[in-house]
């Protein structure tokens, strides 16, 4: 890897980014070098050039959480008023887990 700023295809690199996101909000397994090569995209996107794209990654990810929480909702909700709390909990847990594990992936 090369730290040197260099062009890059921002749609192109999100879509691969997508699923890793995903995997790791969903706590899926992740492989190590896929885990490795999107730490990598991070740093990329960040640095690229001519225009960094650390504004954009924020926003896609934001875009994409708010649309996992809303399925979360969803799953909630499907479970009825007598699990709610039970449902709830889980969820939260899966969530704040993954995104722990998103915070160390985006560092």
């Amino acid at each position: 890897m090369s730290l040197k700023p260099r062009r890059v295809n921002f749609n192109e690199m999100w879509v691969g980014f997508q699923e890793t996101v995903k995997g790791v909000i969903t706590l899926a397994p992740v492989p190590r070098a896929t885990w490795n090569d999107r730490f990598s995209d991070v740093y990329t996107l960040c640095v690229a050039h001519p225009e960094p794209f650390a504004d954009r990654l924020y926003q896609e990810t934001k875009s994409f959480l708010d649309e996992h929480v809303k399925v979360l909702l969803v799953k909630v909700r499907a479970n009825g008023e007598t699990n709610l709390l039970k449902s709830y909990h889980e969820a939260w847990v899966e969530y704040s887990t993954g995104i722990g594990y998103l915070h160390h992936l985006y560092l």
